[in-house]
């Protein structure tokens, strides 16, 4: 019966220490699996701030174009005070504002007009703007009229706005006071629309316009910005997807929120949820402050899933490690010590695909398999016995310290860290580690180590790339795109989508010139494309007049260069297209407020000193040139009489009657005051330019009605032919001369110069 009793106790004693390896193996197996739920959930919590880092930025960029389109119509209209409603409409049109900035939705001026001058602005703006009048005018010492402006897709709402004193609204009133103060844009707080029954959110941005020279405000350039449209489509709704974005005006106010995603804002909800990430930006002079809040996702559970793999497959390794104890047990009838435990324990893995280790308590290596070796790059007596640290990254050597303890303490810890590899390049490891007990008492540590330096490199760069191709390529007003050798498109930017009238990169790639809306210019773009890869010399700033996908012409210009392989092979091009209509306009402005004169629209007197220099040249080798001084017979008397008013408005039909009979090639010029000049090129004699002269005699017949006073205007002329070895300055003498000889004559007639002198002839 002993014996039995003996038995019976000595198979249970075996069977005890598998059975504890096995349940310390799934315990630890399931505090391992939460150790790394919690590191997974840190670096999900860290790929968010990441993410929230990107939206920022672009969010900051975005505001920074909405607050640079309101001051560049603003410097436009302070560099001229003769641009007009049609064109401030054609302006808006060239510039593609709307399209390009999908959150503004009204572009207007709003004109500083003083209360005494209320009845003559109302008269002059009707001119161009019929049936304007202010709005409900209540009594103030200024007033701030809507004279013109655009709506993106309401002209009729804009037609409302016409009239309506903003300084009537005490938020637009004191954004206009704090822009002229400051002579920069300022923005106003959130504000419901004016004459809109939905009463939707916008926020206003004013900048001044000052003349040249002039320190007074004569007016504003605004912009009005739909709240939610500005924010809720940032980045095609991406942002959307992943946070919700709360901004407020200063600080945290029910008062204050600017635009916010959810339904109940966060950051005023009792529960004080802390943002993902928060910050401060300036926009149009006011402090707006950010708060992005992480949303529910699908990847939330990511981090379960994997603990949930990684516990089941260290409750496996348990199982395998019950197993060897229990072999060990039956085989040495646990007659061996712990050393001979420890060398068949590491035995088990040496064939193992990942690197595993065994570190006591001293932190020495005990055991590593021949993974772990080469990953190494070292020999095993090399480590056996080297403390762990050696063999880490310096800069996380104190980190790495720490797990050591948690583990050496008895508790599984998973972590990351760098280590120096065989090829003397630092590489990323993904390591867990399992205290080994006896008796409740930890011997030694067991590390798994996963080499993941390829997966993270890949995750870096490709997350690096992508970033930035979306925040470059997809936000740049610019159309980017690239073709290969063959002229195939291989992609392509938001923009290049958006001009050939495409939704996605899958509807570009693989199609050529010649399958899009500009099929008519692709051997043209086919050709250039040749010359840059048969040159591998780029070809950039290529300016020509294109046609959008509506048929509307526009200026482009286009910068071509080649792609190259590892081996310097061209392999294609890439192209940047850039729409430089507004820029045209601007110049062609700026050319005709230098040249022209701002009361008839014809050319002023250093346009004409120039064109005159050039067609006395061409004269040189061609001869035919004529030229005709003139002016208004006794415009003194009518300026005198009827005022300078009427002088004007005098002036301005004169011109367009000489316009409208002289021929399309000759140059009209006004040179000030009434006096005026013309080049006529191509002439056959003095006869030819007779006839042009007797044109503009006869075309001052008519007499000129000016409200309620009728005025007959004549005209004298003097007219110069060229003559061989003349320049321009005894040209204008001969025909200044010739004038005052059709005065002496009577006037309301032409005489001509006789060519090489003082005299003229009828």
């Amino acid at each position: 019966m002993g014996s039995l009793f003996q038995r019976i106790g000595l198979s249970l004693g075996a069977r005890a220490l598998p059975v504890g390896v096995f349940v310390a193996g799934v315990l630890a197996s399931t505090y391992a699996g939460v150790v790394r739920y919690d590191h997974a959930q840190t670096e999900r919590a860290a790929a968010q701030q990441d993410a929230a880092e990107d939206f920022l930025f672009l969010l900051r960029h975005r505001l920074t174009l909405y607050e640079g389109a309101t001051r560049d119509l603003a410097a436009l209209f302070s560099a001229s005070d003769a641009i007009r409603a049609e064109e401030f409409s054609a302006f808006i049109t060239a510039s593609q504002v709307f399209q390009r900035y999908d959150g503004i939705r009204v572009f207007g001026y709003v004109a500083r007009v003083p209360a005494g001058d209320v009845a003559r602005f109302e008269r002059d703006t009707r001119r161009e703007v019929p049936g304007f009048h202010l709005v409900d005018p209540a009594p103030a010492h200024e007033y701030y009229p809507v004279v013109y402006g655009e709506h993106a897709f309401d002209p009729a709402r804009m037609t409302a706005l016409l009239g309506v004193d903003f300084a009537a609204f005490p938020e637009r009133r004191a954004a206009m006071q704090e822009a002229a103060r400051r002579g920069e844009p300022v923005a106003t707080r959130r504000m419901s629309t004016i004459l809109d029954s939905q009463g939707r959110s916008i926020v206003q941005v004013y900048a001044p316009v000052r003349p040249p020279g002039s320190g007074t405000v004569k007016g504003y350039i605004f912009s009005t910005l739909y709240t939610n449209v500005m924010f809720a489509g940032l980045d095609n709704g991406r942002m959307s997807r992943q946070f919700d974005l709360e901004v407020y005006d200063g600080s945290v106010a029910p008062e204050n929120l600017v635009y916010g995603a959810a339904r109940a804002p966060h950051a005023l909800a009792q529960r004080g949820e802390r943002p993902a990430y928060g910050s401060a930006v300036r926009f149009a002079n006011r402090a707006w402050l950010i708060h992005l809040y992480a949303r529910p996702g699908a990847g939330d559970t990511e981090p379960a899933r994997a603990a949930v793999l990684f516990a089941m497959a260290s409750s496996l390794l348990s199982l395998a490690a019950a197993w060897a104890t229990a072999a060990w047990l039956r085989n040495r009838a646990r007659q061996r010590a712990m050393h001979d435990f420890s060398e068949r324990f590491a035995a088990f893995f040496e064939h193992h695909p990942f690197s595993v280790c065994a570190i006591d308590k001293q932190r020495r290596f005990l055991h590593a398999n021949d993974q772990l070796l080469r990953e190494l790059g070292v020999d095993r007596q090399a480590l056996l016995g080297k403390r762990a640290g050696a063999y880490v990254d310096p800069a996380d050597l104190a980190s790495v310290e720490r797990q050591l303890d948690e583990a050496l303490a008895g508790r599984a810890v998973a972590f990351a860290t760098r280590v120096p590899g065989a090829a003397g390049r630092m590489v990323d490891m993904s390591i867990v580690l399992i205290p080994m007990s006896t008796r409740d008492d930890v011997t030694h540590v067991l590390g798994f180590a996963e080499n993941i330096t390829e997966r993270k490199d890949a995750e870096r760069a490709l997350y690096e790339s992508r970033q930035m191709l979306q925040l470059i390529l997809d936000n740049i007003p610019q159309s980017v795109f690239w073709k290969n050798a063959d002229s195939v498109y291989e992609g392509g930017n938001r923009a290049l989508l958006a001009d050939a009238g495409l939704a996605t990169d899958a509807d570009l790639i693989g199609r050529t010139d010649a399958d899009l809306h500009w099929k008519d210019r692709a051997p043209q773009y086919r050709q250039v494309d040749l010359e840059v890869m048969q040159s591998g010399v780029a070809r950039m700033r290529m300016q020509a007049l294109d046609r959008d996908i509506a048929g509307a012409e526009r200026w482009v210009e286009t910068s071509k260069i080649p792609l190259k392989d590892d081996a310097g092979n061209v392999t294609g091009v890439l192209a940047v297209t850039e729409d430089i209509t507004a820029r045209k306009y601007m110049e062609q402005e700026l050319f005709r407020l230098a040249h022209h004169d701002s009361l008839t629209g014809l050319p002023n007197r250093g346009y004409f000193n120039g064109q005159l220099e050039q067609a006395v040249a061409r004269a040189q080798r061609h001869g035919g040139l004529a030229l005709m001084y003139f002016d208004i017979d006794r415009f003194k008397g009518i300026n005198d009489t009827h005022g300078h008013d009427v002088g004007d408005e005098v002036i301005r039909m004169f011109a367009s009657r000489v316009q409208a009979v002289v021929r399309e090639a000759d140059f009209v010029a006004r040179l000030g005051g009434d006096e005026f000049v013309l080049i006529a090129e191509g002439l056959q004699g003095p006869a030819a330019a007779a006839v042009i002269a007797q044109k503009i005699v006869g075309a001052m017949v008519p007499p000129f009605q000016l409200g309620a006073a009728t005025l007959q205007v004549t005209t004298s002329i003097g007219i110069a032919t060229f003559a061989a070895g003349q320049t321009a300055r005894t040209l204008i003498r001969a025909a200044d001369q010739a004038m005052y000889d059709a005065k002496r004559a009577g006037r309301n007639c032409f005489r001509i110069a006789a060519a090489g002198d003082d005299r003229s002839v009828t």
